[in-house]
C-alpha cells in the first residue's frame, strides 16, 4: 500500500517513527515524530492515522477526534489503501466501537503480499474483540515477514508479533504466547520490550520469580525506564505472597 506525502522529510520522519514504535517500542518518542512530520507536510494522512489509532488504542478519545478529523479533513491526494483507512476513520468517529473489518479484509484483498495490510486487519478485528480474526492476520503477517524481521514499508504502530502474544494470551492459548514472545526475544534480544513482554506471560500464569528475573533484564537495559523496576518489585511481592 502506497503512502503519499509531499514532502521528503515528513516520510523520513514518518519511517523513523516507525521504526522506534515497532522495535523499541517508545510509542511517546515515535507521537512526537509523527507531530514533527505533520510540521513538515499538515496535509500528511497516514500521520494523522497513526496518530488517531495510537489515541484510540489507548482509549483517548479527545486526542482521537482530534486526529481522526483532521486525518479526515486533509486535502492530500490520498492512495486507494489509504482511503480505505479514511474510512475507517470515519466510521470509528461516528462509534469507537464500530466493527470496520470489512474494510480491513478489503485492504488484505487489495494487498495480499503487503504485511501492512494484514497488521491493520488484525489491529481492526483486535478493537472489534474479535481475537480469532486478530490471530489469523497478524500470522499471516508474519508469514510475510521479511528475513531481517522487518516489515517493508511503513506500518501501524503496534509491534505484530508482541500483539500476537498478547492476544495468545487474552484468549487462554498460554503455550502459544510463550512460544510468540521466545520468538521475540529471539529477534530482539537487545531491546526492553520483549522481557517486559515475557514478564507478563509469567504474571498471567503465576510464575512471579520468573516474572521478576525478566522485568529486571528489561530495566538493566536501561534504567531510566523506572517502570520495569516498579513492575519488579511488584512480581517479588507477589512471590513473596505466594510461598507464605
Amino acid at each position: 500500500m502506497s503512502i503519499t506525502t509531499r514532502s521528503s522529510e515528513a516520510m523520513d520522519l514518518y519511517q523513523e517513527a516507525y521504526v522506534i514504535a515497532t522495535e523499541v517500542v517508545e510509542l511517546e518518542r515515535s507521537v512526537s515524530l509523527y507531530r514533527q512530520a505533520l510540521e513538515k507536510d499538515p496535509e500528511f494522512f497516514m500521520a494523522r492515522y497513526q496518530l488517531a489509532t495510537h489515541a484510540l488504542f489507548h482509549n483517548h478519545e479527545a486526542d482521537f477526534r482530534t486526529h481522526a478529523r483532521a486525518a479526515i479533513e486533509s486535502r492530500a491526494r490520498l492512495s486507494k489503501g489509504e482511503t480505505l483507512l479514511k474510512r475507517a476513520l470515519e466510521s470509528w468517529l461516528e462509534d469507537p466501537e464500530a466493527d470496520v473489518s470489512t474494510l480491513g479484509r478489503q485492504l488484505a484483498e487489495w494487498y495480499p503480499e503487503d504485511p501492512d495490510a494484514w497488521i491493520n486487519l488484525g489491529f481492526f478485528y483486535y478493537m472489534h474483540k474479535n481475537y480469532t480474526g486478530t490471530i489469523s492476520s497478524l500470522e499471516k503477517a508474519m508469514l510475510l515477514e521479511d528475513p531481517d524481521g522487518m516489515y517493508s514499508g511503513p506500518k501501524l504502530a503496534i509491534v505484530p508479533i508482541c500483539m500476537l502474544g498478547y492476544t495468545y494470551l487474552a484468549t487462554g492459548q498460554m503455550n502459544k504466547a510463550r512460544i510468540t514472545f521466545d520468538e521475540y526475544i529471539h529477534r530482539n534480544p537487545g531491546e526492553q520490550n520483549p522481557y517486559d513482554c515475557m514478564a507478563d506471560y509469567f504474571m498471567a500464569i503465576g510464575e512471579y520469580d520468573k516474572a521478576f528475573d525478566n522485568y529486571m533484564t528489561a530495566f538493566r537495559m536501561d534504567t531510566t525506564h523506572d517502570i520495569y523496576r516498579q513492575r519488579a518489585l511488584n512480581a517479588l511481592v507477589l512471590f513473596d505472597h505466594q510461598g507464605k
